[in-house]
């Protein structure tokens, strides 16, 4: 079942001049959620929320959240009286917030402070995609200044805060340097021309917004997680818009018919804004990747394409294009995109990832996730194949991964780099559980030592990826399969 989301609140502050400015902060690599995202300051709402003294407004205690969040994570103090604190004094009462302090309301009142929260603006509201681990309903605040008061940056979960000027932050996007959440994109292209408009920011993220809503994770590429039946802990799977004109939708996934009535009023309101899907793109045969593809082909005509080896695997579709590996797609539109079909084979052996040539961005499949790992077994999957198609992958220099279980990965390079890193040392452990074995032995005679440290409730998966190792160990030279077993060589 997904995760109840928690209250949460975030404010931007903006200096509105030639540029527009945004004080912005980044997530650090190990942030309970939004790990190495670029987001306005916020957090949850907390009980003193309640009690410190404030100006008042709708959801006043949203309003409290996003400011006290803000002096915590930068040193910013947005309240009357500020001015005559020392800096002394103000240090404490920082560390009275983030230390919790019973008597942090006390300290406030002492030092006549009233938080300025009549001065926020709501710009909309944002909930986390269901599939994440920890999930906020979010209200989002503007507070315009006159100039950019200096951040102080408290690193426990925020590594950096300074002011950027929105050309800039959307030119570092574009290059596909940076993630962003979407109510902080929505607010950088609304100051991109001018003053920003709130009533037009509050159409797009109101409080009426979806929870799984789209989400343009780089430029021309939107994101929608649908339910499907994957395997856990995943419980939705990615489907990717590609395209500012034509576009291609990856992985018609979710079977289920409320899910596929979503991503048909998701493509028909892309049409309506110019976005025009011509094809549907497979990356794999699995079926948490293809449960809408007959659904949408008769509903839209949308063709079928995929690699040779996964249009064997599904005899009940009818594709239209078969791709080959290093095979360049360019879709037309106001920016026209190429897209570069690569080969990676392991997982499945058809499985294709996706690069986007101007962004970088390299939509994964299920080569990795930023949920649980990837299940690499002897029917589908092949462990030789699957290492060389990460190394590839690497090769390709992704500025993001985009994967079809969880949040899109900003560390590329480090994340390939784990998977490659856990994976042998999980043969490691595979191979000397099979050499102290002391004779022949079955898959799952090993689990207990190779997966000692996994939960018992994921051995009957286990018990495939360690077939798989003991396979790639035997063409290693490793490992051998007899009559009576594996036998360590």
């Amino acid at each position: 079942m997904p995760v109840e989301p928690r209250l949460g609140a975030s404010v931007a502050l903006i200096v509105e001049g030639s540029p527009n400015r945004v004080l912005w902060a980044l997530r650090t690599d190990d942030a309970p959620s939004l790990e190495g995202f670029h987001v306005t300051p916020g957090g949850l709402l907390d009980a003193l929320d309640g009690r410190l003294p404030n100006d008042g407004g709708e959801h006043v205690e949203a309003r409290v959240a996003c400011l006290r969040e803000l002096f915590e994570e930068t040193g910013i103090l947005l309240a009357h009286g500020a001015d005559d604190l020392d800096e002394a004094l103000e240090g404490e009462l920082r560390d009275a917030l983030l230390d919790g302090d019973d008597d942090a309301v006390q300290r406030f009142e002492a030092a006549g402070l009233r938080l300025r929260t009549a001065e926020l603006e709501p710009i909309g509201r944002w909930i986390t995609p269901e599939f994440a681990h920890h999930r906020y309903d979010t209200r989002f605040f503007v507070m315009r200044l006159p100039d950019a008061p200096t951040p102080s940056v408290d690193i426990r979960e925020v590594e950096l805060a300074e002011w950027i000027d929105v050309p800039s932050a959307l030119a570092r996007f574009a290059r596909g340097e940076l993630l962003v959440t979407p109510p902080l994109l929505g607010l950088l292209r609304g100051l991109e021309d001018g003053p920003l408009d709130v009533a037009a920011q509050r159409a797009a993220y109101g409080a009426s917004a979806e929870p799984a809503q789209r989400w343009e994770v780089v430029p021309g590429i939107q994101m929608l997680p649908f339910r499907t039946p994957t395997l856990p802990p995943a419980t939705h799977t990615n489907s990717y818009l590609v395209g500012t004109g034509e576009a291609l939708l990856v992985e018609p996934a979710t079977p289920f018919a409320d899910e596929r009535e979503r991503m048909l009023r998701w493509l028909l309101e892309a049409k309506q804004g110019g976005i025009e899907p011509v094809a549907m793109f497979l990356t794999h045969h699995h079926v948490d990747h293809v449960g809408a593809a007959r659904d949408l082909y008769d509903q839209l005509g949308l063709p079928l394409w995929a690699h040779a080896e996964t249009v064997a695997r599904l005899p009940e579709l009818t594709f239209a294009r078969v791709l080959d590996h290093d095979e360049r797609v360019t879709l037309a539109g106001p920016t026209p995109m190429t897209l570069r079909f690569v080969h990676t084979p392991g997982h499945a052996p058809g499985h294709l990832c996706v690069l986007d040539e101007a962004s970088g961005a390299l939509v994964a499949g299920d080569m990795v996730a930023s949920i649980g790992t990837i299940l690499v077994e002897p029917r589908d999957g092949d462990m030789t194949l699957y290492l060389r198609s990460l190394a590839a992958m690497k090769a390709l220099r992704p500025t993001v991964l985009l994967p079809a279980h969880g949040m899109p990965i900003r560390d590329a390079d480090g994340l390939l780099d784990h998977y490659v890193a856990h994976r042998l040392a999980r043969e490691a452990k595979v191979r000397d559980a099979l050499r102290d074995h002391g004779g022949p032995a079955q898959p799952m005679d090993l689990v207990p030592v190779a997966y000692a440290d996994a939960p018992k409730l994921v051995w009957p998966l286990a018990v495939l990826s360690l077939e798989a190792h003991l396979i790639k160990l035997e063409e290693d030279g490793a490992a051998e399969r007899t009559a009576a077993g594996w036998v360590f060589v």
